[in-house]
């Protein structure tokens, strides 16, 4: 009877865990702004001279840029967006103040612009775009509202809208179709199947299939939390993007060869 308990405890929690989905987010989000801020920005901004950096004994090509970009930005660093809106859709689900969770949300985004700056644009402050907390904390605004007013349409539906037009106006990460991606997200919460067909549709969002990986992880969620490593993970995003922006300046001045 013991070893038929234990397997069904096994059975219970096989699968992946939310802490361990969100270390794999952060992994594909560190490769994704890795090439992004020190060879996109830092190459194409001539921050960094091209002479300063080689990759095998070579110095950086367009070719080896395309490879790049597309294995650590678009392979990879597609699937941790996904991710980060199925963790809002959980985290609307179980936290026990949703207002709290929007605030801290909102705290981190504004905690995360100055290097979010400093490494998409080489400025301290730039208003043409702002980091993903924002777009995640727009999301929830609406999820908010959805269920907020079940029972005034007019208002539900005016209310989505504004978040949605909302990070389009504020030139967010991802814009509007972040949170898009997070309502439709919330609809199909209950049903692993339909979030798999969500994720075919963002090939209509963001022109490409490789973010269906992260879908696939969601499907292997076993429903657990995991380890409690909560601000770890908030903390993570603008302590990250700092050490790249160092990185980068480092670069500029210090060669540096890579392999």
């Amino acid at each position: 009877m013991e070893a038929q308990s234990n397997l069904l405890e096994k059975k219970k929690v096989w699968g992946l865990n939310q802490t361990q989905l969100k270390f794999i987010a952060i992994l594909s989000m560190l490769v994704d702004h890795l090439v992004y801020g020190i060879f996109e920005v830092g190459l194409y901004q001539n921050i960094i001279s091209a002479s300063n950096i080689t990759i095998g004994g070579s110095y950086v090509t367009s070719a080896m840029m395309e490879k790049l970009e597309f294995f650590g930005r678009i392979v990879i660093g597609r699937i941790a967006f996904p991710l980060f809106c199925f963790f809002i859709v959980q985290g609307f689900m179980h936290t026990r103040n949703r207002m709290k969770y929007a605030l801290r949300l909102l705290i981190f985004a504004f905690i995360s612009e100055v290097p979010f700056d400093l490494v998409s644009s080489n400025t301290v402050f730039d208003p043409n775009y702002q980091n993903v907390f924002f777009t995640l904390f727009l999301g929830l605004a609406a999820l908010i509202i959805i269920e907020k007013f079940a029972n005034q349409p007019l208002i539900r539906i005016i209310g989505t809208i504004a978040c949605i037009f909302a990070a389009k106006y504020l030139r967010t990460d991802y814009d509007m179709f972040g949170v898009m991606l997070i309502i439709l997200m919330y609809f199909v919460r209950f049903n692993k199947f339909q979030n798999l067909m969500v994720g075919m549709s963002t090939r209509y969002f963001y022109g490409f299939y490789y973010q269906m990986t992260a879908f696939a992880l969601m499907y292997l969620y076993n429903g657990e939390r995991g380890k409690g490593l909560k601000y770890f993970f908030y903390a993570f995003y603008p302590v990250h993007l700092l050490l790249i922006y160092f990185l980068r300046m480092y670069i500029a001045s210090n060669p540096i060869a890579i392999f």
